[in-house]
This record gives C-alpha cells, sequence and structure tokens, in this order.
C-alpha cells in the first residue's frame, strides 16, 4: 500500500505529538506527516509540495490567522484540489457543517480524538478514499463529455478522415 503525505497544521506541539503517535499506531507506514506550526510555514510547503501532498489535518486556530473561517479558507485557497480535514478542538457544530458545505472533507474534535484514536485512524482512511474515488469519478464524467463532443462535431459534419 503506498505511502500518503499529509501536512499537519497545528500550533499545539503536544497535539501533533498525540496526532503523529496516532497514526502511527494505528495505520502503520500508511501515512508520513509533515508538521507545521503556521499558515505561513504550511503555505510555503504546500507551494513546493504540492504534488506530493495527500491530506491536509487543520487547526483552526493558528497564531497567523485571524480565526477558524480565516484559518479554512486560506488554505482551501492555497490548496483547493488537495483534501482537508479540520482537526480542533472547538465544538461549533453550525461552524463545522458550514466548512463541510464549502469543501472540507470532515470535521474531528481533539477532545474526541484524545478518547477514541481510532477515529483519526477512520477519518483519514475514509477522506483519503472518498477524495480518491471523486477524482476517478471526474475523469470519467470529463472523458464522457469528451467523447460526446466528438461525437456531436463528427455529427455536424466537423470530422476528418487521417491517414
Amino acid at each position: 500500500m503506498a505511502t500518503h503525505e499529509i501536512l499537519l497544521v497545528e500550533d499545539s506541539v503536544d497535539d501533533a505529538f498525540l496526532v503523529c503517535r496516532t497514526i502511527d499506531k494505528h495505520l502503520p507506514g500508511r501515512f508520513k506527516v509533515n508538521h507545521k506550526m503556521n499558515m505561513a510555514d504550511a503555505e510555503s510547503h504546500i507551494q513546493e509540495r504540492k504534488n506530493s501532498v495527500s491530506l491536509i489535518l487543520l487547526d483552526l486556530g493558528l497564531p497567523d490567522t485571524k480565526n477558524g473561517r480565516d484559518s479554512f479558507d486560506r488554505m482551501k485557497s492555497y490548496a483547493s484540489e488537495i483534501p482537508i480535514v479540520v482537526l480542533t478542538g472547538l465544538e461549533d457544530h453550525d461552524l463545522a457543517l458550514a466548512l463541510i458545505r464549502e469543501g472540507a472533507e470532515d470535521f474531528v474534535n481533539k477532545g474526541l480524538m484524545r478518547e477514541k484514536p481510532e477515529l483519526l485512524r477512520d477519518v483519514l482512511e475514509f477522506a483519503t478514499c472518498r477524495h480518491q474515488l471523486l477524482g476517478d469519478t471526474n475523469k470519467k464524467n470529463e472523458q464522457k463529455v469528451k467523447d460526446k463532443d466528438d461525437v456531436i462535431s463528427w455529427m455536424s459534419g466537423g470530422y476528418s478522415i487521417k491517414p
């Protein structure tokens, strides 16, 4: 099974340690974690390694963002094609729902993760799988549209015989 890179954006060293330990214990060898403590470092990392990051675990309370929504919006603007799982100590159902509607893959409460670490395992596996399936579906749909456009072009006289 392939190793996926996770970008963990978390300002708490203790919480980052817990996340890394949980991933190592419950998903050994499946994920490599790169930890950044603020948005600026995370944005730089994405610019340098955008194609290698498979998933972003994003804490909403970062020192260089205004609030949770700002953290998510900035990350989404830098990494719109990478799945983002929100990892936070906030217990705000309305915010969680709003961020899911805006494209977050999932929303994990740190307190629940401490009580039940396998929750993080499930979220990571499901988000990675879901994102891959959506990508495959989008590629298939794009091919179908291209094929349809080719048929329409051919039927309307826009064809040529190539030797």
